[in-house]
């Protein structure tokens, strides 16, 4: 199992909402709309590929890129460090795990985190 595939709880979800209200300022539309999408996705599992996609961004990369920004906010929020943070996409475990094969159709998934989900439909936002 790699680091990305760690199950465990990293916030309550009162953690997460109380992090989500502080950055909300700073979302942008598509972080939100990535944010929804995620958690509106079957079983909660998507790929950076189809979040670009589903928003008609222009490369998965931008995707990627958003979705990791919003996702270091939010752990900042939460004091929360990866550990072995060398790639970049560290920072998307705040928001989600990946399956533990990593790939569906050739692409990462992420699988959104039960108690963000959770945040996220009692909020509203999803």
């Amino acid at each position: 199992m790699n680091d990305f595939c760690n199950t465990a709880p990293i916030a309550t979800p009162e953690q997460y909402r109380t992090a989500i209200l502080t950055v909300r300022q700073r979302m942008t539309p598509v972080q939100l709309s990535m944010l929804q999408a995620h958690c509106r996705s079957a079983e909660h599992a998507i790929s950076t590929n189809r979040l670009a996609e589903l928003l008609d961004l222009s490369t998965a990369a931008a995707a990627n890129t958003a979705y990791r920004n919003y996702a270091h906010w939010i752990a900042d929020e939460l004091k929360y460090v990866p550990g072995n943070c060398k790639d970049k996409n560290c920072w998307l475990v705040v928001l989600a795990y990946g399956r533990d094969d990593g790939k569906i159709d050739s692409d990462y998934e992420w699988i959104m985190r039960p108690e963000l989900v959770g945040t996220l439909q009692a909020m509203k936002w999803a």
